[in-house]
């Protein structure tokens, strides 16, 4: 499922505009105009969702004698149909974690126009060998995704865990970051159907959640979530875990290519659109810390990271670095008290 531009009339972006100055006040309203001055305006049109939430996190104006409970529903049903404005499919019901009010409990309903919006900037995209094939999960394997978003996401956390990319036993099967296939039924209990890719490597087909190849990188992170907080809830009521590139990058060999390793025209794309969706992303989560996942990841960070946002770096649990094949769920545990998190 993909996201499709929301056609847009002169007489319903005139009644959103005054919507939004009434909403926000003047002053945020102008703010929110002019970080999207830059965009061009046609009849179709996204919304733009790294301005909108960047722009209006300030309280709005309550001097007004409703009470606050009359103030809190009338600002979630105004904030859902501002973000069903820009959906030409309904929103479905679901338990999405509470943010903000300005975000009127919605915070899943960004998280996944997020995605779509980096899938369509993705989608365009073309790669030079020794890349023959491009997986995305996001569109794939959207179904899980958005249950893993569903179930866990949405809420504001202390700590933004930022990996690279899928790998092709992890997410790249599961759609779910670091998603090793048992972890991600048994522990996460991730449901969703799976579609094939319009192009596989023969070596490197996509099975879905009940792949039986394990993902030693998964089984590292999720193994320590289970084994430091025993179950998904109190992990995730501080942590979020995101994929900072959602595509897998396969040669001709079956040999995964990783981001880093790609030309420097495609680096500079993947960039582009990757640091859009992951502003966005802390502009939603108000994380206190956003850590890479490795050393791509950990430079993402920093690039992206505004004022007032601690970021570091963790060591990458892939076999691949002999240092995390000998206890690396200790050392991790080290770096993030290091970094400021009580564990």
């Amino acid at each position: 499922m993909s996201m499709r531009a929301a056609v847009v009339s002169e007489q319903s972006e005139s009644k959103t505009t005054e919507k939004k100055r009434k909403k926000f006040g003047l002053e945020h309203f102008s703010s929110y105009e002019n970080n999207n001055s830059s965009r061009t305006r046609t009849r179709t049109q996204q919304v733009s969702l790294q301005n909108y939430y960047s722009s209006s996190a300030t309280a709005p104006d309550t001097t007004h004698s409703k009470t606050l409970e009359e103030e809190e529903q009338q600002q979630g049903q105004e904030e859902q149909e501002e973000l069903d404005e820009g959906l030409t499919v309904p929103v479905q019901a679901s338990s999405c974690s509470p943010v903000d009010s300005f975000q009127g409990g919605r915070g899943c309903e960004v998280l996944l126009r997020v995605v779509d919006e980096l899938v369509e900037a993705l989608s365009p995209l073309t790669f030079k060998a020794p890349v023959a094939f491009v997986y995305n999960p996001l569109v794939y394997a959207r179904e899980p995704h958005e249950d893993y978003v569903r179930k866990y996401g949405g809420r504001k956390v202390e700590v933004l865990l930022v990996g690279m990319n899928p790998g092709p036993f992890g997410m790249a099967q599961t759609g779910v970051p670091f998603g090793d296939s048992v972890f991600v039924r048994n522990f996460l209990h991730v449901t969703g159907k799976v579609q094939s890719p319009e192009s596989m490597h023969p070596k490197r087909p996509i099975l879905g959640l009940t792949c039986p190849r394990r993902e030693v990188s998964g089984q590292r992170l999720w193994g320590w979530v289970q084994a430091r907080f025993g179950s998904p809830a109190p992990f995730f009521e501080r942590f979020w875990v995101h994929n900072y590139c959602p595509l897998l990058f396969v040669e001709a060999s079956g040999k995964n290519r990783t981001p880093d390793k790609l030309t420097a025209i495609e680096k500079d794309s993947v960039i582009s659109a990757c640091n859009m969706a992951l502003r966005a992303i802390m502009a939603l989560l108000q994380p206190r810390l956003v850590v890479g996942v490795g050393k791509y990841a950990g430079q993402r960070v920093k690039e992206c990271a505004g004022p007032g946002v601690q970021v570091g770096d963790i060591m990458h649990p892939s076999p691949a670095n002999p240092k995390a094949n000998k206890d690396w769920d200790m050392l991790v545990e080290s770096q993030l008290r290091a970094l400021g998190v009580d564990l």
